[in-house]
Formats: C-alpha cells, structure tokens, sequence
C-alpha cells in the first residue's frame, strides 16, 4: 500500500469516528424540501426518516400530522405499511424519533386508504429504536372479513424501546409484537379503538396491546407501566406466543365494549395471558415445543367485559403476583388445555399466584376459578372478605390508577 493511500484510508477513517450526530426537525407546517433544521423544518416522518442514521434523532414538533395515501411506503403481499423502518441504531447510538421537549405528536391515519389490505401504522424491522411521545389516530380497517390492522407491527427488532406512545380513536390494536427480542414497552397508552367494519363490526380484533412471538428465542420482551381502555377486544393478548412476555404496572379497564359505552363488542379480558385456543392441533397456527411462563405481576384489572386476568387455554402455568382485579365478571380464570394433542379444558395447573387481590361488589362476579390447587402455588391471595388493611386504610386506591369517572360508571351499571 502507498503512503497515499495509507493517509487517505486513515484520514477516512478519522473523519468516520468524529461525525456528529445529526439532529433534524419535523412539523406540520414545514417542508420536505426544506432543511430539516429547527427553523426549517421537514413536513413528514418519512422525509427525516429515509436520512435518520445510527445516534441521529429526529424531533417532532407539536401538532397533528394529516397523513395521506401517498406517505405510504411499503406494499408486502396482503399489508401496506405507512411508515417502514429498517436502518438500525447502535446500543451505544440508538435512532431515535421523539417529541421535542414536552411536546407530542399526532399522526392522524384516518385518510389512509390505499384499497383491499392489512393497515400497519408504522412497521419495526430494525434494531436500538427508540420512539417516543408520539401519536397513532384514527388507523383503519379496509377489510371486510376477518381482518385487522396495527398501530405499530413489529417483526425482528431486537433492542428498541417504545415510551409515553399513545395509540387512541382508530380501529387497529396498539402494539403487536410477532418477532424480537428485548424491546421495553414504557408507558404506552392504547385506548378508544373499536374495529366496527370487519367481522360484521364485531370488534374482535382490536386489542390494546398483543405479544404474539413466533419463535421461543424471542425472549426479553416487557410491557411496563402501559394502560389499555375501552379498545373492543382485549387489553392486553399473549395468545399463540412461544417466548415468555412480561407484564408489570399495567392496568387494563373496560375492554370489551364499544368505546364511551358498556354496549358489548369483542371478548373483554383485562389481561389475557397465554393460550393456544382449543382448535386440533393440526389446526393450531403454531406448534408449541415448550409452553413458555408469562408473567403478569403488579397489574390492575378493572371492570373489563368479561374476564380481568385469564389464563386462557395455556398449555402450562403462568406467574401472576400482587395484582388487584376488580368488578370484572370472572376476576381470575385460570384454566388451562390439557395438552397439546386433547383440546380439552382443565382446571388450571402449574400457576404460581402469590399476593394478588380480587374485589367484587357483593353478590356479583367470581373471584379465583377453574384452577387445581394441588398443582398450583397459591400464597397470600385475597377477596373482599379478607382484603389486608394497613393503617386502618385499604391497600391501595383505585383512583390512582383509573379516573374516578370511570370507576362511578362501573359502579352505576353494577
């Protein structure tokens, strides 16, 4: 090699190291062809997010984001996606799209119609992504059978965090996690979402939140400090996942009913935490080696449709400790398929409840149900009857967790 070119290799390679990290600005009054600067902002996501590399963040300014068809950027088979992200961060230098400051960012997805597909708001095919502050409205359903759509679809993203999200007022589920492995899920709300076109506008499919992961390797995954209301499904769905998924300080409230409403729409449980449905196996969407032990523990269940935490047909145990289920129908189910090849409901067994809570006003709902206790560890779980008092105070306040206004009508209609 010459002393040239030596020089040049090396210079390059300096020159790598030391490049800052870009810094670029997004708002709904600025301009793709503009700078990007905070002056001269860019108008879309997409724009900051086709320059965004490893250790750049993209800031958005406060302000709702019409999108519309021709943001659109990815067609794969029966899906369209508005917003694909594949260029990876680092541990080190994560990409990072966030709110500026305080403030929030509202992506209005309701005139996004690109014709007979699956609707993904923003799709997670990359690693140390970080978004926050930001906003998913009004995502659609396009199609008439069976179907849904999803906020944030993500399939092998290992790494990323999403915090303070918000996911409201559409017909898509929040979060639906397929593939990756420890992603945090921080202080994400999913809320007012009711699929009303597909399946005869059922609502059947439109959970808060759905872990779903297809391979048992994709492990770490964690749901902290998220709250899912009034979405016509579930609030939080494990089912047909193969890894465990952890869920702490969540709270899950009205699912199951038509948002604003008590009229019922899809199943309504708080937190559904496994299963793998009760079809042949020849007929389940996935083998299951190994049923994996979600873990569900300090959550609050309140006045969903039908079940508050459910164990759903799981294929073995699952560990809930110190939650607080309260006025849903059947607060605890635990039943569990007797295996993989008998499609058979049977008492729970290999659940671990340590220190959780069960109330209902008296005479209505059910506490702990459809569980064995000769294969299960049960310590310190409560009822109404023999709820601990601390200082002459219940143990905790509902309110902290739940708008009081929400707790009058459940008491109301109770």
């Amino acid at each position: 090699m010459t002393l040239n070119r030596f020089l040049s290799l090396f210079l390059c390679c300096v020159c790598a190291i030391a490049l800052p990290a870009k810094t670029y600005f997004v708002a709904p009054s600025g301009s793709d062809d503009a700078e990007g600067t905070k002056q001269k902002p860019f108008a879309t996501f997409g724009k900051a997010q086709q320059l965004a590399e490893a250790g750049d963040t993209v800031f958005f300014r406060q302000g709702r984001y019409r999108v519309t068809n021709e943001e659109v950027q990815y067609f794969n088979g029966r899906y369209a996606t508005v917003f694909h992200i594949t260029r990876s961060g680092t541990a080190a230098a994560p990409i990072v799209f966030c709110g500026y400051g305080a403030e929030r960012a509202e992506f209005d997805m309701s005139a996004v119609n690109p014709g007979d597909y699956r609707l993904t708001g923003i799709l997670l095919e990359a690693d140390h992504i970080v978004l926050r502050q930001l906003e998913i409205t009004g995502l659609r359903v396009l199609q008439k059978g069976h179907s849904q759509s999803e906020c944030v679809r993500i399939v092998g993203a290992n790494n990323c965090v999403l915090d303070d999200m918000s996911f409201h007022d559409g017909m898509a589920i929040g979060i639906y996690l397929l593939a990756g492995k420890d992603n945090l899920f921080l202080n994400c709300d999913a809320y007012n979402n009711y699929d009303y076109y597909s399946d005869n506008g059922y609502g059947g499919n439109t959970d808060g939140f759905g872990a779903h992961c297809t391979s048992a390797a994709h492990t770490g995954n964690v749901f902290r400090g998220c709250r899912a209301w009034w979405n016509s499904d579930d609030g939080f769905d494990l089912i047909n996942c193969l890894a465990p998924v952890v869920i702490e300080d969540c709270v899950a409230f009205y699912n199951g009913f038509r948002p604003g409403t008590l009229r019922g729409a899809g199943d309504g449980t708080g937190f559904k935490a496994g299963g793998y449905g009760m079809k042949p196996r020849s007929q389940m969407v996935r083998d299951v080696p190994v049923a994996p032990c979600h873990v569900v523990r300090h959550c609050i269940a309140y006045r969903n449709k039908n079940k508050g935490i459910y164990s759903n047909h799981h294929l073995g145990g699952v560990e809930f400790t110190d939650n607080i289920s309260i006025a849903n129908p059947k607060n605890y189910t635990l039943v569990c398929r007797k295996s993989m090849d008998e499609a058979v409901d049977i008492p729970g067994y290999g659940h671990i409840l340590r220190g959780n809570i069960s109330l209902n006003p008296i005479g209505k709902g059910q506490d702990y149900t459809d569980y064995n206790p000769a294969q299960c560890t049960m310590e310190r779980n409560y009822t109404a009857d023999d709820m601990p008092i601390t200082d002459g105070k219940p143990l905790f306040d509902i309110t902290t967790f739940v708008p009081e206004e929400y707790i009058q009508v459940g008491i109301r209609k109770w």
